[in-house]
């Protein structure tokens, strides 16, 4: 990924940061993007002592506002854009009958109409530049093809983001943008992590969702690795029926 620009959203932990650390490890220019403005730059530290680049810039992804000054300030700083990971995501159990309007509403935002707007204003950069053209990677969820009990809000969300893939890499096709979507399944993260025991092996290390990504942005041009699902070998739900 040598030359190549990259911004990762809700990479200040989890799958983000892994997948951030990975892309600059391999010679990338990492934008990192989250709220949380500390963890950000712990993570570019992590990167630099690497040997890495990064830059860190905080954005509020319920705010089209902040969505567009994130891609505007990304050229600034670096150029160009050549990878997008849309990996920032939220939430929350709760029985269906006992759910908000407000609740369902942060979840699309965040899980659904988030990944519109950045993947909106890659493509107005990805299309102008030269080389044109780049790459949109998705991070969905098991969640969203075999759902949870009390997780309508979030799995209707991921579900939607399978259909938001499929059209932006049928739109991009005419300017060399490619969509793909990695569906994970139990992946221990700073939410997940506290209720996993140590060792346990129905669930994933961040990175190895990360080496997935890592492989469909390294593709050629011409090649789409459009979905993967990553699962913990042992995980009991998706493959059996009980």
């Amino acid at each position: 990924m040598n030359g190549r620009v990259a911004i990762v959203t809700g990479a200040s932990g989890g799958i983000g940061e892994a997948i951030a650390v990975a892309f600059a490890q391999e010679g990338a220019r990492v934008v990192v993007t989250a709220r949380r403005a500390g963890e950000l730059e712990r993570v570019v530290a992590r990167i630099e002592a690497g040997g890495g680049s990064a830059v860190a810039l905080t954005c509020d992804l319920t705010r089209e506002s902040d969505i567009v000054e994130l891609f505007a300030a990304t050229v600034r700083n670096c150029g160009r854009l050549d990878v997008l990971v849309n990996n920032a995501g939220k939430q929350g159990p709760g029985a269906t009958h006992e759910l908000t309007l407000d609740f369902w509403n942060e979840v699309l935002a965040v899980n659904v109409t988030a990944p519109f707007l950045t993947s909106r204003e890659a493509i107005k950069i990805m299309k102008a530049q030269d080389p044109q053209g780049g790459r949109i990677i998705n991070i969905g969820s098991q969640a969203g093809i075999t759902p949870r009990p009390n997780s309508l809000a979030y799995s209707t969300s991921k579900r939607a983001l399978v259909g938001l893939t499929h059209s932006l890499t049928l739109d991009g096709r005419a300017y060399n943008v490619v969509a793909s979507i990695i569906n994970p399944g139990n992946t221990r993260t700073h939410t997940t992590g506290p209720k996993i025991p140590p060792g346990a092996r129905d669930i994933m290390a961040p990175e190895d969702v990360a080496r997935v990504a890592l492989l469909m942005a390294t593709l050629p041009p011409e090649v789409n690795l459009y979905e993967a699902t990553l699962l913990p070998n042992t995980m009991p739900s998706f493959v059996g029926r009980g």
